[in-house]
């Protein structure tokens, strides 16, 4: 039996009301977290006033650092909306992000380059440093991207980047400057100057960590746990120890 015409008015009168309110409760929240991140995020070259002794010398060490950041790098957190949104805001966003990348590409070289020179220093094989310094500070943007993402309750997206910056530095990352050098940098001549030091192994590894995230993912429903974590850091160190073990009986 069909509702009557005025309980089915009723009815879409009151959905109509909800969405209202879900409408205004969604646009309030976005204005407060705007403003909230906009006024409460300090800024790098802040003075950290009333902090430990600790924290004052981290800061006087990183300052230089953080100086040419606050001024190369726009603080997106305080673009101005008004007027055309298209005007400014995109352009001094994609050039944050331009920005960023280069300071990416600067840093990840120093470090690449200097944890070269310690490990010689040390007599330690490359890869060692690799796997284990070298992989932890070039993970540490992934590690930040993907906690801010799922701060702001994006899961999805913290997700697909752990796992789209490892697929992208295998394929792009490596594969890209081996096809370029072996193209162009030997001149046509057969190139064997590459050391494997198990990297085949180790890709392999990640492969076999994706095929267990993904077995997860299915078996829980797309949830993630706690446990989950716990599995993943109990594989980390196994690898580690695995890695390091061939790099060594090699």
């Amino acid at each position: 039996m069909a509702p009557s015409k005025n309980i089915f008015l009723r009815v879409v009168s009151k959905c109509e009301e909800l969405l209202i309110f879900w409408e205004n409760e969604n646009s309030e929240e976005a204005v407060d977290l705007s403003s909230h991140d906009a006024d409460d995020e300090p800024s790098l070259i802040e003075f950290p006033s009333g902090e430990s002794v600790f924290t004052i010398i981290i800061y006087l060490i990183l300052l230089p650092f953080n100086l040419l950041l606050h001024l190369t790098v726009p603080d997106v957190r305080h673009i101005s909306a008004e007027g055309d949104p298209r005007s400014n805001v995109v352009t001094v966003a994609f050039l944050a992000v331009v920005m960023c990348l280069l300071w990416l590409i600067v840093g990840s070289y120093a470090m690449v380059s200097s944890l070269e020179h310690l490990a010689d220093l040390m007599e330690i094989p490359d890869a060692v440093v690799g796997i284990t310094v070298s992989a932890v500070g070039t993970s540490l943007p992934n590690y930040v991207a993907s906690k801010c993402a799922a701060q702001q309750g994006f899961g999805n997206m913290a997700v697909s980047n752990a796992f789209g910056s490892n697929t992208f530095n295998i394929l792009v990352g490596l594969g890209l400057p081996w096809t370029l050098y072996t193209a162009f940098g030997t001149h046509g001549a057969p190139y064997h100057g590459l050391r494997n030091e198990g990297i085949l192994n180790s890709v392999l590894v990640m492969a076999t960590v994706l095929v267990i995230f993904i077995i997860f993912m299915v078996a829980s429903n797309a949830v993630m746990y706690r446990w989950h974590a716990f599995v993943f850091m109990a594989l980390y160190t196994l690898f580690l120890v695995y890695a390091i073990g061939q790099v060594y009986l090699s």
